[in-house]
């Protein structure tokens, strides 16, 4: 369980809740334990190099001894990394915090060259070998992550992986350099300074007028610093080329398809469903937006403004907090106490403040540590569940063990999404009117064309980004043009020069690439669980899945060791049916019919 500690939650008027980084991981950047676990990872990993050329003549027994230094290695890797990662994130204009991570990330690295021969060894042995292991004893600890590596490695030399080890240092300043660059920016509005995440919060303002110059001022400010960001992107998109043909990928989506256990085939019948079904979900979406804001078309910077106005004055802290816990215990107590548990654990660092990256996160781990931007604004109180969601996630799949739980991507987006789907379903329970009833279908909807189709025309920015930069650098001017044919092909419409450069604030593409169509597909599996939840039977009766609450906290418990199709069987879901990409885009469809219904109703259409 969470180490509890206490904290005295305050209002949007009063002093956030911080994290309290000592719980995990250590006081400060001078504390001591600092070198003496950089010292025992150091020592670890050169017991682990002893073994280097043996693994296939080595005994159940003592490939246990080596994997327990091993499993170690990384829970101090992850300790310390995830510290100075943490730590950075929030003193993003202090250089010594800056150089803190780099002289971490850098011991850590070298000190794991060290255990860079296991993998390879391992994937090497004899059929009959692999099996001696797996089905020993002594090593059932961790039978999943060696099935994992029997089964599923890649194709890489044992000095392909030292090299891309060794490189992965450099590789990962030019991300530095991006968040670095994002955390110093000043946006300038009405003789005021804000950051990126204030600046981000004006595009859902009521005023057009306010928001379409909180776009133009974040595109002049993204213009400006140009420069660095697409050197930064196009440095990112070589330095993965390399990696790729040192794994001897033939493309650039590969390397995520594998972490993502999923295969090729799965994607593209994903991407095209959505892809296809831009048209009649996003573009009518959009079109019924305009009409209910009277005109043409919207806007970039339209998107997620919702039309439809009610009492949407800020919300505090404390009710945020209590939204979601009570969305949370409606659906089940023991998935509200996990998330109760990580509120008062000292985990959480809710507000926005200079130095601070923007957007918001939850770390993976025993000890779940969420980063907000927490400004009021009711829609905060989704991403709140959002990144929640991921929290009690991740809490449930660590019990695996550390080297066991190789939960992908794909599947940590469908416990957040999931989450999100709870507050949503409980606010809509208490909605008093039709107007009301409109307002919520309409961010919700927004939030799901966001999440899904949105991810995948990033996806496809990437894609073509990914592609091209193998015949040279590619131009600012190129990368604003391939954005805007990708973004406007979504949205239905010319999104206009003012949106060129809004790629540049696309973290994921930078830091994680081909980590956006996670999104899409995790929101597609949540659609198709919301309906196995709760759907309506030929009788017109409302069908509850017995038990739904206790299949769906297993199934998160095993997300590091079961594949997607095979976690949804319990649930009767076939992942593998033709019609289930087009089964979780039909959910969309559903609300938009309801959202159209309701605005002719009210008599605004």
């Amino acid at each position: 369980m969470i180490m509890k500690k206490q904290k005295k939650q305050a209002n949007a008027t009063k002093s956030l809740p911080s994290w309290d980084l000592s719980l995990a991981f250590y006081s400060g950047l001078n504390d001591p334990k600092i070198e003496e676990d950089l010292k025992r990872l150091a020592k670890l990993c050169k017991e682990g190099a002893i073994y280097c050329d043996s693994i296939k003549e080595l005994a159940p027994y003592e490939l246990s001894i080596l994997l327990r230094k091993y499993e170690e290695a990384v829970e101090l890797e992850r300790k310390l990394s995830y510290f100075a990662f943490l730590y950075s994130d929030t003193h993003k204009t202090n250089e010594e915090a800056s150089q803190f991570q780099s002289k971490i990330n850098e011991e850590v690295s070298k000190s794991l060259e060290n255990f860079a021969f296991l993998r390879f060894e391992l994937n090497e042995l004899s059929e009959e070998k692999k099996l001696e292991f797996i089905s020993h004893p002594k090593l059932q600890r961790w039978m999943h992550w060696l099935n994992n590596v029997f089964v599923g490695s890649m194709s890489i030399t044992e000095g392909a992986a030292y090299i891309i080890n060794k490189k992965s240092v450099v590789s990962s300043s030019w991300d530095r350099l991006y968040n670095e660059t994002c955390a110093g920016l000043k946006f300038r509005f009405k003789n005021k300074m804000l950051n990126e995440a204030e600046i981000r919060a004006l595009l859902t303002n009521k005023s057009a007028e306010i928001r379409r110059a909180a776009l133009n001022e974040m595109n002049r400010v993204y213009k400006e610093n140009e420069r660095i960001f697409t050197m930064c992107l196009n440095m990112i998109l070589k330095d993965k080329s390399n990696d790729d043909e040192l794994y001897n990928m033939s493309e650039p989506v590969t390397d995520s398809l594998y972490s993502n256990n999923i295969c090729k085939e799965d994607l593209l019948a994903m991407a095209t469903e959505v892809t296809d079904s831009y048209i009649p979900v996003s573009h009518r979406f959009y079109k019924l937006m305009a009409k209910l804001m009277n005109k043409e078309h919207i806007g970039y910077e339209d998107r997620r403004y919702n039309p439809i106005e009610i009492d949407s004055k800020k919300i505090s802290w404390d009710e945020c907090v209590k939204q979601v816990l009570e969305a949370y215990e409606k659906f089940s107590p023991e998935y509200m106490f996990y998330a109760k548990e990580i509120i008062d654990a000292g985990i959480i660092d809710v507000p926005p403040r200079e130095g601070k990256t923007s957007g918001a996160y939850c770390i993976r781990g025993l000890y779940p540590y969420i980063l907000l931007n927490f400004t009021g604004d009711p829609s905060d109180a989704n991403t709140f569940a959002h990144e929640l969601g991921h929290g009690v996630h991740h809490i449930l799949s660590a019990q695996i063990g550390v080297l066991n739980d190789a939960t992908p991507t794909s599947l940590s987006e469908v416990a957040s999404e999931f989450a999100e789907n709870l507050l949503f379903q409980q606010q809509l329970a208490k909605v008093e009117n039709n107007k009301e009833r409109l307002s919520l279908l309409i961010s919700h909807v927004q939030g799901m064309i966001s999440s899904i189709h949105r991810q995948i025309a990033i996806y496809k920015f990437e894609e073509r980004a990914h592609r091209e930069r193998k015949k040279g650098e590619l131009s600012t001017a190129r990368l604003n043009q391939i954005w805007r044919e990708e973004i406007s092909r979504c949205m239905g419409f010319d999104v206009g020069e003012e949106a060129e450069y809004m790629w540049m604030g696309i973290s994921h593409i930078f830091s994680m690439p081909y980590y956006v169509y996670s999104y899409s597909f995790a929101g597609l599996i949540v659609n198709n669980l919301v309906e196995a939840y709760k759907h309506w039977n030929d009788n017109g009766e409302l069908q509850i899945l017995e038990n739904f609450d206790d299949l769906y906290l297993d199934m998160l418990s095993n997300t590091g060791v079961e594949d997607f199709v095979s976690l949804l069987e319990p649930f009767d879901i076939d992942a593998e049916d033709p019609e289930f990409w087009a089964n979780g885009i039909s959910v969309i469809t559903k609300y938009i019919d309801e959202i159209e219904k309701l605005a002719k109703q009210e008599g605004l259409l």
